[in-house]
Formats: C-alpha cells, structure tokens, sequence
C-alpha cells in the first residue's frame, strides 16, 4: 500500500492506536545519507546514467510500531532524493496482523514480515521474504498477506503459514502464492530448524538450520536449502557470434531444477570486548565466474560497437540491460565473509570492520563502520569500498565506494 492511501492509513492508525498505553507504541525515523563515487573503468559504466548506481542519495523514513489488544501495526513513511532525479515519497502498511486463539489453537492473520534462519551475510531458508543482508543502512521490510497456524509444546514449536492467498505465480517471486511449515526445537544450548515449502515458481523447497553454543565465547551455526526449481536471469545476447544489438530488453529468465543454498558460520566474543565472525556460504541460484566473463565481453563488444558508428543512445541503453546482473544480493556462488567488530559492556561506540571476499574470481568488498548507540537515538557511519582482480564481479560494479551516514531517533 503506498502513496496518498497509505499515508491516511499511517495517519489513522496513529489515531487507532492513541489510547493504546505508551509502552506499546514506539516512533523511529531514520535520515540515511550516502555518497556514491562512479566506477568508469568498469565496463558496465557506459550504461550506468540508466541507473542508479554512482548517484549520491538521501532517505528520510519513520516507522510508527503499535499493538492494541491483539493486533499489530508497522507502518512507515519515506521520503527519498536520488541526484538527477525527483524526489519520491512513498508510505506503507508494513504490518497489520491478528493473533487469535480457536479452540485452544493459535492463528494469526494479515500482513506481516516472516523471516526465518540463522546466518548474518546471508540466510538461505528466507523462503518467503529474502532481505539483502548485504544493504547499505537496511531500514524495515515490506510484509506479505498470510494466513497461520502455530503449535507450541515445551522447547518445541510448529507453524503452518499459507501467503499471498490466491495469488499464484505472480510477476515478483516476493507475492507468489504458497504454502509453508516450519518445525522449531531447542535442545539446550542448540537451536533446530526445518522448513519446507510448495510454490507454482519452485515446487518444492526443503532445509534445515542449527545454531549452538558450545562455550560462552563460541557460538556455531549452519543451513542448507534444496530447491527443486529455481530461476536465473541471463543476457540472451552473450555467446552469439554475430548479433551484440537488440532492440528489446534481452534478459530473459530460465529455469534450473535441483538448486542448493549453503551456510556455514561461527562467532568468537572475547572478554574484552572484540567479537569475530566468519561466514561461507554457496548460493545456486546466484551466477558462476564463467558466466561474468560471458557478459563482460558481451558488453566490451556492444562497447566496440562505437567506433563502427554504431548509436550511442543504442549501444549504452544494451549495456544497461547487463546490469541487472549487479542485482542479486550475490554476484557469486561462492562467498566468504569475515566482520570484526568491539563494543564493551557499558560503552556506547562500536567500530567494525568486514571483508566479503568471492575467491573464485578474486572479488572484494571491505566495510568500515563505526557507530554510536544513545538513550534514544543511534549514529551509523561507514565507507564501502568495491574491488579485487581485474574482470572479477565487484571490479566490474559500476560503483567503486559508498560513504554513509545514518542518524537514528527512536521514542
């Protein structure tokens, strides 16, 4: 729900709710600056005025958080000004759900964001709602219409939850219809998960999950997803001889069948403050370094183009097709991740440091940041800075550093 509806629905469940005592009402508001620097040397760029990469932007958002009896209410308005663009201001319902009982049995109805799993750089059982773990500043997900049924017993916990109620397959994978269950168990100090899933898009999906403290300081956790389908999108144009022009949008989507997603991680915390986490992951669905290399000479050969009198307007507007490449939460199947980061006890700042690393093509992302946590309010800043081999993924991004500032008040 956006635009003028949602900013009444905003402004009438803030009515709702104001008889609802303090304590269960929260405001947030975030106002996220960033500074993009455009990567020329990729060859990709030409492309790149079609889109918003190397554009500095701002976000200014507030999130309204209620519950009044058994239901509640997420709810956030934004503004957002991206350089050579107009404004854009948009307002949604990001959760409104029921919880009731039948019968000694508990359901819950509405809208409301469902993530699951255990890993930080990435999570493979996010079935139903995939956030890019990977954002620059994340602010608060959209949920999806649901119906559920949940179970407790003890340690244990079942959930049967059907979303996006006779939608079928839509045109985003995030609205199609499906059916899910989740079995949780916890085991002392190990934590069990297990999911599966039935869609019209992937047929059916299946995994499990594990997060253990074996010591104080250690903690351990994994996932692994099968797929029996799933999708990748591709430039119709790459490995042709003859034809690098197309006067349509050659990306085109396949279909693969048996795909995996894996995750395994740990998290060392000193006494001192210092915490250290290491992550490997292994996405299907994401592309291969073969196929990098495909579209990278695919785009050098539109680029050539050029010289042979080709339109600009023409060659530059391909080329922007490719970069949808850049738009997967992983430009690799294989991913390494490393975050050191301190913050004592009693103290409020928080610096950080993070290496993604793809080995297979040498591809880097470092993250510095340092942020400062308050009473009521919380300072977020950080440079991104993309590289590694020549040709590799993250060289060729159209953005070679992001730089960041994100001022949050929370009441």
């Amino acid at each position: 729900m956006r635009g003028k509806t949602a900013i009444t629905v905003v402004c009438a469940a803030g009515l709702f709710i104001s008889p609802v005592a303090a304590s269960d009402v929260s405001i947030k508001a975030w106002v996220i600056p960033e500074y993009h620097t455009l990567n020329s040397s990729s060859p990709f760029a030409p492309g790149a005025g079609q889109s918003d990469f190397g554009r500095n932007r701002t976000r200014e958002e507030v999130e309204l958080r209620a519950k009044a009896w058994d239901v509640n209410l997420v709810a956030t308005a934004a503004t957002t000004a991206m350089e050579g663009k107009e404004p854009e201001q948009t307002a949604i319902l990001n959760e409104l759900n029921y919880d009731f009982s039948v019968a000694g049995e508990r359901f819950s109805l509405g809208k409301k964001i469902v993530n699951w799993d255990v890993g930080f750089g990435f999570r493979p059982l996010d079935l139903l709602q995939q956030e890019n773990r990977r954002s620059i500043a994340a602010t608060t997900l959209e949920g999806i219409p649901y119906l559920s049924w949940e179970k407790f017993s003890g340690d244990s916990a079942w959930m049967l939850i059907y979303v996006n109620p006779v939608q079928g397959r839509a045109t985003v994978a995030k609205n199609d219809e499906s059916v899910a269950l989740k079995y949780y168990l916890r085991n002392a100090a190990t934590d069990w998960h297990a999911v599966m899933r039935l869609s019209e898009r992937h047929h059916i999906e299946t995994g499990a999950a594990v997060s253990s403290v074996p010591l104080e300081s250690m903690e351990v956790h994994g996932s692994l997803l099968y797929q029996q389908r799933f999708e990748q999108q591709y430039n119709s144009l790459t490995g042709s001889s003859g034809v690098h022009l197309n006067s349509s949008d050659p990306m085109q989507l396949n279909t693969r069948r048996h795909g995996v997603k894996a995750l395994a991680g740990f998290t060392l915390t000193g006494e001192a403050g210092f915490s250290l986490l290491g992550e490997a992951w292994y996405d299907a669905t994401s592309y291969s370094a073969a196929d990098w290399r495909d579209v990278k000479q695919l785009v050098e050969q539109q680029a050539a183009l050029l010289s042979q009198g080709a339109p600009v307007a023409a060659v530059n507007g391909n080329i922007a097709y490719s970069l949808r490449y850049f738009e997967r939460p992983n430009l690799l199947k294989e991913n390494l991740l490393l975050r050191l980061s301190h913050r004592r006890e009693g103290e409020n700042w928080e610096p950080a440091l993070d290496i993604l690393c793809t080995p297979v093509d040498a591809g880097l992302v470092a993250t510095a940041s340092l942020a400062y946590i308050g009473n009521h309010f919380r300072v977020d800043s950080g440079v991104r800075q993309y590289g590694g081999a020549s040709g590799s993924a993250y060289r060729m991004l159209p953005e070679e550093r992001i730089v960041y500032l994100a001022l949050q008040g929370f009441w």
